[in-house]
């Protein structure tokens, strides 16, 4: 199965944010993953990110599966609301 290697991690959430104003960026370190730093209007919010588990940028994706369990079960899709759960995510 080939990979698109060229595809950034969170891509479209990052687009999402950035089309309302936001920034996203990475921070590596911190043990077996990082921090993406999401900020908007003033605030900001911290998602960690360790080896495969699911984190809360994942969540704005369609599943793959019915009970997913890593991050690989998640696909590039965005979720319909996903405007409004990243947009909640900062109140």
């Amino acid at each position: 199965m080939a990979t698109d290697l060229t595809k950034r991690p969170y891509h479209e959430v990052k687009s999402l944010l950035e089309s309302i104003g936001g920034t996203m960026t990475y921070r590596p370190g911190g043990g077996p993953g990082g921090v993406w730093v999401l900020a908007l209007r003033g605030r900001t919010i911290n998602v960690e990110v360790r080896d495969h588990t699911i984190n809360r940028l994942d969540e704005l994706y369609v599943p793959k599966v019915q009970n997913p369990r890593t991050w690989d079960d998640y696909s590039s899709r965005l979720v319909d609301d996903a405007f409004w759960i990243l947009v909640t995510m900062f109140l």
